[in-house]
């Protein structure tokens, strides 16, 4: 097992959960995770991106191979077809078909052993997008890099996407990030509008707290998500977080404070119990019908 995971997930209108564009899949055992973000103009969209970050997980393509991304895009497409029946549908749907379904895209790739003869080694980590979801790299609660945008301003613009019918004016690109990650780093999917909102804040130099994320229930992230949407700071869009916690030995890695492990570590647990305290008194404000609704079920999240 590469890495530990848990999600979080919110519709757009929480008073119609079908209508979620968004999609996630993760395999812990092959060590991928992916995202999805299903644009909301365009026909089936939701069902396109949920094909996508299956297939992206469970078998995903070369991308440098143009031919076998190609012959990888047709499968996907060839499946998403396969789920409209046509004669069932209204007539302003059918023009809309032809241009198909559009969704952005971003997986992660975990590889490697930590550890090689006994002494600890950094594994792989590797990332492909296209469009405007985000992953952001943290270790010790610190953002070391995002990926593919750097920059809040970006999401104004219309992203890339994946269409679900071959159009020639549109070539499927991906880009492509590889580093390296430690046993203990954070690796945080997000979907453009959280994407969004985490980048303004790191611009605007307010710590996100991290660990505090990882032990919220989704039902907490959820009520968590409507104050903000609540207070203007986050678009009324799908929300989806994907949290993976890298697996391994992170306690052969020596501080670079000097610290002790175990120091740094007893540091962290204190903060980290009073910054949940904290945001869960936040918390009880909201919806409060939200946590009773009937699709806020525990089997849609970790």
């Amino acid at each position: 097992m590469f890495f530990s995971h848990r999600t979080f997930w919110l519709p757009k209108d929480i008073q119609e959960p079908n209508g979620y564009e968004d999609a996630f899949e993760v395999d812990e055992l092959s060590g991928r995770a992916a995202i999805c973000d299903g644009v909301s103009t365009s026909l089936f969209s939701g069902r396109w991106a949920s094909i996508l970050a299956k297939a992206a997980v469970h078998d995903p393509p070369d991308v440098n191979d143009r031919a076998a991304l190609e012959e990888w895009l047709g499968h996907q497409r060839e499946a998403w077809a396969a789920t409209i029946d046509e004669h069932s549908l209204a007539w302003h749907q059918k023009p809309k078909l032809l241009d198909g379904a559009g969704a952005t895209l971003l997986w992660v790739e975990v590889s490697g052993s930590d550890t090689a003869d006994g002494v600890a080694r950094p594994r792989r980590l590797r990332c492909y997008s296209i469009g405007d979801c985000c992953l952001f790299h943290v270790r010790g609660g610190r953002v070391l890099e995002t990926f593919p945008l750097q920059d809040s301003a970006r999401f104004e613009d219309h992203p890339k996407v994946v269409r679900s019918v071959f159009k020639r004016s549109e070539i499927v690109d991906f880009e492509a990030m590889e580093t390296q990650c430690n046993p203990g780093d954070l690796l945080v999917l997000a979907s453009d509008a959280i994407a969004c909102w985490t980048m303004r804040q790191i611009e605007a130099g307010v710590s996100v707290d991290w660990e505090a994320y990882w032990q919220l229930s989704n039902a907490d992230w959820q009520q968590w998500t409507v104050e903000l949407r609540q207070d203007n700071q986050i678009r009324y869009d799908d929300s989806t977080v994907v949290l993976l916690r890298v697996s391994g030995e992170s306690g052969k890695f020596a501080p670079r404070s000097g610290k002790s492990i175990d120091g740094l570590l007893e540091q962290a647990d204190t903060a980290l119990r009073g910054a949940v305290g904290s945001i869960k008194v936040g918390l009880r404000r909201g919806l409060k019908g939200l946590a009773d609704s009937k699709w806020l079920s525990d089997d849609r999240s970790e």
